[in-house]
């Protein structure tokens, strides 16, 4: 089965310049170099926080950018979130700095929203939850019209995502035995095997969607 977000066309950001248009934000639009290298987990709340926004009137108060989806708008909007979604000195490594900046953030905004957390603990690990699960987690999010934030420390056998990492999932392929997911990834639509990622990594990761209170 085919599920995805349903106004994806809701995340297309415009350049300021020219004709390009992204699909999410990118990390490099952050003006400081140390939020460059470490401003994915930021990215993707905003991307988050952005669709929310755009798709739910209820909740526009979550982007100053709902109306505006120009870059330097967006990027505006990138910088507000990194002031909550703040990286430490190993990056946004852990997803507790995720959901408790995000709580931070949406007091700010007076905005309540329930956060889901998937916690996916890496194959070494003996008891862990069956890759079932993860697909069933990210059904139910999709399902939701939410983007779902994703952490991978580790990208195991998945050779076009980076470790140590943060991207937005907007729309998956489901089966038995599959599990291929499209993200927003630095500006661009990226594919990839989380049924692979999840047999074949090391090392944890997580996966975040919210819903409203």
């Amino acid at each position: 089965m085919t599920i995805s977000l349903l106004h994806p066309e809701a995340l297309w950001i415009q350049d300021d310049d020219d004709a390009t248009t992204y699909f999410g934000g990118d990390q490099e639009w952050f003006q400081r170099g140390r939020s460059r290298l470490d401003g994915c987990g930021p990215t993707s709340a905003a991307t988050m926080t952005a669709y929310l926004a755009r798709t739910r009137p209820a909740l526009k108060a979550l982007c100053d950018c709902a109306d505006d989806m120009r870059r330097t708008r967006f990027a505006a909007h990138m910088e507000a979130l990194y002031t909550y979604v703040t990286p430490g000195n190993m990056g946004l490594n852990r997803v507790e700095m995720f959901t408790d900046g995000m709580a931070a953030y949406l007091k700010s905004r007076n905005i309540e929203l329930t956060a889901h957390v998937f916690q996916a603990y890496g194959n070494l690990r003996k008891r862990r939850a069956p890759v079932e699960d993860i697909a069933a987690f990210v059904k139910a999010g999709l399902a939701s019209d939410c983007p779902i934030a994703f952490l991978n420390l580790t990208r195991g056998s998945v050779h076009n995502i980076q470790s140590w990492h943060w991207i937005t999932l907007v729309s998956a392929e489901i089966d038995e035995n599959r599990l291929d997911v499209c993200a927003s990834d630095e500006g661009k639509l990226v594919c990839f095997d989380l049924r692979l990622w999840y047999l074949s990594t090391h090392m944890q990761g997580a996966l975040v969607y919210y819903t409203q209170a």
